[in-house]
């Protein structure tokens, strides 16, 4: 049997489901799921359960809070095409102090596991623009520390010493809700980075990202990238003006 598409149920369990069909504005020139769009998915089913529960973006916006996403790691078995049905469910599997970490595994109609995703978010207060420790308010979910769908987000600490630099402008296309530079926009600065030869011979296995200084309207960036070994490389996205790090990510090809 089909999925109902474009469905959200919620278990008992405190585990959230949303059932989808992969559209023609998700995929790429081979009919595959761009990697921008799994993260926008992420970004969506994670505001959903959210709000559903009342600790969302629509809850927290009238206090003047938001969840700011710090870091990210995505691993995946195969990515879904054009039309195909997939299901995602997503959990919370802790708090802890100022993170909270989401987990999510996708899959296809037969339930094959198409790939898995952990990130870590924080609560923002947009006016003073400082994170919120989360346990002090009252969030209440069923968490799950022991059902983790991926490894640890890596804490990236590589330094750049050599490498490609690409520049670019953050664009008013690039804001969100926040008025800061998107996660999905980062994802696509990186990727965008590779050129269209190397994403025809090459396929992503997995990317961690860690989410460190917001980039705002027309900050000027320049993206540094290494080859750490082989298939393997590190990105660190600067702000040109004082040199701060807006992200890091290491990237493994296969």
């Amino acid at each position: 049997m089909g999925y109902l598409f474009n469905s959200i149920t919620m278990e008992n369990n405190g585990i959230w489901e949303y059932r989808f069909k992969v559209r023609s504005f998700d995929v790429d020139q081979n009919n595959f799921i761009t990697t921008t769009s799994i993260s926008e998915y992420l970004q969506e089913v994670a505001g959903d359960h959210s709000n559903n529960m009342g600790f969302g973006y629509r809850q927290f916006v009238l206090k003047n809070m938001a969840w700011i996403l710090s870091g990210i790691r995505i691993e995946i078995e195969r990515l879904p095409k054009w039309e195909e049905e997939v299901l995602i469910k997503s959990w919370v599997v802790e708090n802890d102090k100022f993170i909270s970490r989401r987990d999510f595994s996708w899959y296809d109609k037969d339930g094959n596991t198409l790939l898995s995703a952990s990130t870590k978010w924080i609560l923002f207060d947009t006016n003073i623009r400082r994170p919120q420790i989360v346990d002090r308010m009252g969030i209440t979910v069923e968490m799950h520390p022991d059902k983790k769908a991926t490894n640890e987000v890596a804490n990236i600490r590589n330094k750049i010493t050599e490498g490609s630099i690409v520049d670019y402008t953050v664009q008013y296309s690039d804001l969100d809700m926040v008025g800061h530079m998107n996660n999905t926009k980062y994802i696509q600065l990186l990727l965008n980075s590779y050129s269209p030869e190397f994403h025809k011979t090459n396929k992503l296995k997995t990317i961690d990202i860690n989410f460190k200084t917001e980039a705002q309207f027309n900050d000027k960036l320049h993206l540094h990238t290494n080859i750490i070994e082989n298939k393997k490389y590190y990105h660190e996205l600067k702000r040109a003006t004082d040199n701060k790090i807006n992200c890091s990510s290491i990237i493994l090809w296969e």
